[in-house]
């Protein structure tokens, strides 16, 4: 039995949120999950099946808050749709990395975006970026990591799977946590952050000390991502927004040693000025 359709057969289908429950719904159990639901939060999701798989499209699971004094959401899981490697290309070479326990890692960052949304007002600013949405439920993340694996492996795999989905298409930016995962990876040790019984606490400790990136220097990592990876890329601008390329290298030197080794890892960053 898969990890999703195990959840979903034992009492843990409901999961606690703060004060709430979030109900886990493996997308071909929908219509019994939707059974489940009071009228007045079915009202507030899609109206038919077709819609929620429409909206749910390729993703391997998707949340859906609701505003109700029970419920704090629903997390829809495709676990057909969860990748097993993450590939990208380097100066034409195609390089992979296994990914572990995914359904997993999916189904906590998720959560994280309802447990985040309850924190909203109180440990958190009221209102939050898409960005910030993003990074912040992979915060949690971490945090769950820390406290039921006891290690921070499957914390690293998540950083160097945001490294690798921004280098493959910009459209994954949204979700480049590593700026914000890195300072918790380099800052705290695995047990510090297990000791937080509660995330709120944890959160508490680690949001107003983060250095959070402003949207513009975001945009200005994604040029040069761009720039340096894409594959339209038909000659090499070593001046180009050559302020950022330390500051882009030292997120992507551990991706890139743990892909190609520590001695062509460190040459490239020197040909490409990100040291």
């Amino acid at each position: 039995m898969s990890l999703v359709a195990l959840v979903f057969a034992s009492s843990l289908s409901w999961t606690p949120i703060a004060d709430k429950q979030a109900l886990i719904c493996p997308l071909p159990e929908l219509g019994t999950c939707l059974a489940l639901l009071p009228k007045q939060v079915l009202a507030q999701l899609p109206a038919t099946l077709d819609q929620f798989k429409r909206d749910l499209g390729r993703r391997s699971a998707m949340v859906m808050p609701v505003d109700d004094n029970k419920i704090a959401g629903l997390v829809l899981v495709n676990e057909l749709q969860t990748p097993q490697v993450q590939l990208a290309s380097v100066d034409l070479v195609t390089y992979q990395l296994p990914l572990l326990e995914q359904p997993q890692l999916t189904l906590w960052h998720e959560l994280g975006h309802l447990e985040n949304l309850a924190l909203q007002g109180t440990v958190l600013p009221i209102q939050l970026s898409a960005y910030q949405h993003e990074w912040l439920a992979d915060i949690y993340l971490v945090w769950r990591i820390a406290r039921e694996r006891g290690d921070f492996a499957l914390a690293w795999q998540q950083y160097h799977r945001r490294n690798l989905d921004a280098l493959t298409s910009p459209q994954y930016l949204s979700h480049w946590s590593s700026p914000m995962l890195i300072q918790v990876l380099r800052h705290y040790e695995v047990a510090q952050v297990a000791r937080f019984a509660d995330y709120r606490d944890f959160l508490a400790d680690f949001y107003p000390k983060a250095e959070q990136l402003e949207p513009r220097l975001l945009g200005e990592y994604s040029s040069l991502m761009q720039r340096t990876f894409g594959a339209s890329v038909l000659q090499p601008l070593p001046e180009y927004l050559f302020w950022r390329k330390a500051d882009l290298g030292h997120y992507l030197q551990p991706t890139l040693v743990l892909l190609m080794g520590e001695e062509k890892a460190h040459n490239w960053l020197v040909q490409n000025s990100m040291l």
